[in-house]
Order: C-alpha cells, then sequence, then structure tokens
C-alpha cells in the first residue's frame, strides 16, 4: 500500500484496505497481548483509526504492518498505564478453587515408593551402590565420578545403567510379591 496514493482517497476506504489486510493478523497481536477478546477487538479499531488519521505521517520506505504494530502497542500500553500496574484482568469464567494441600493417600504412596527406591539401592552390590548414591544423591555429573574414582566415563555410564536395571528389577519383583502377600 503506498501512502502517496492512499492520501487521495477517503479516509473510509484506507480503513478499510488496512482492515482487510491487516486485520487478522493485528487481532492475533493485540489477543496476546491483552488476552481479552474484546479488548482485542477495541485496540484493532483504534489502531486503524490512528493510522488513517496520521497516514501522511507513514514513511513509505517502511513496511506497514510494524507501524501498525507500534501503534498498537501504543494504545495497549495506555490502556496499561490507565487501569495501573497492577490491574488485574478479569477473565470470562474464573477457575474454581483447588485445594492446594496434597492428599494425604498420595504423600503416603510417595513415602513409600521412596522407601522402597532407598531398600533397592541399599541392597544393590558396594559398586553400583556407590555410583548410584554419587550421581543420584550427591547430583554428582558422570565426568565427576568418573574422574573421582579413576575409571573411564564409558565404564561409570554403563555400571549406572546396570545399577537402574538392577534397581527395577527389585521394585517389580517386591511390587507384585507385596501385591500378592
Amino acid at each position: 500500500m503506498n501512502a502517496n496514493r492512499q492520501s487521495g482517497r477517503d479516509a473510509e476506504g484506507v480503513a478499510m484496505q488496512l482492515f482487510a489486510r491487516f486485520g487478522e493478523r493485528l487481532y492475533n497481536t493485540a489477543f496476546l497481548m491483552c488476552r481479552n477478546a474484546s479488548d482485542a477487538e477495541d485496540l484493532v479499531m483504534r489502531t486503524i483509526e490512528r493510522a488513517v488519521s496520521r497516514f501522511g505521517q507513514f514513511d513509505g520506505s517502511r513496511e506497514l504492518f510494524p507501524w501498525l504494530c507500534g501503534i498498537l502497542t501504543n494504545f495497549y500500553r495506555m490502556d496499561l498505564r490507565g487501569k495501573g500496574r497492577n490491574a488485574l484482568d478479569f477473565m470470562a469464567d474464573p477457575p474454581e478453587p483447588t485445594d492446594e494441600r496434597p492428599d494425604p493417600a498420595e504423600i503416603l504412596a510417595r513415602e513409600a515408593d521412596a522407601c522402597a527406591v532407598q531398600r533397592a539401592v541399599a541392597n544393590l552390590p558396594d559398586r553400583y551402590r556407590a555410583l548410584v548414591v554419587l550421581r543420584y544423591f550427591d547430583d554428582m555429573t558422570v565426568p565427576q565420578i568418573a574422574a573421582e574414582l579413576a575409571l573411564p566415563e564409558g565404564t561409570v555410564k554403563r555400571l549406572l545403567h546396570e545399577a537402574r536395571q538392577l534397581i527395577r528389577r527389585e521394585l517389580t519383583e517386591n511390587g507384585a510379591a507385596e501385591a500378592n502377600g
């Protein structure tokens, strides 16, 4: 759209052209900013109105959409200042309040799982147990463990993999035994 060609046209025609070409993109941008459909529509209408009234100031060497986004963003910022910095966004359907307290049964299940894992780790052979403790309880990296134990990194990775398999096997067997017991 050329500013010089458009200056001779009536304002309504320019507005319709801007809306047809950029309306959807402007609406999507506005909605992402304000997260409210009616506010987004209002921002788009005000943006196009301002763009038509200031179209003579548009520098034709620039892209039109970024210029329109600048106008839209300025309107959005002015609205925020008008509402105050800590304005609340009121949603159409506010979420139901949830009980933030953990479920006691869930807590017991997690504790039982943690105890089972600790028992499985305690039953590992010494070599595996040392690696698992260093990796998962002391949060050491594989290179750190390799340097600490003077082992190649590949060996540390292989032993950790074998240790995880042993832990899984024990947890599966004990889980099945507890379910049957």
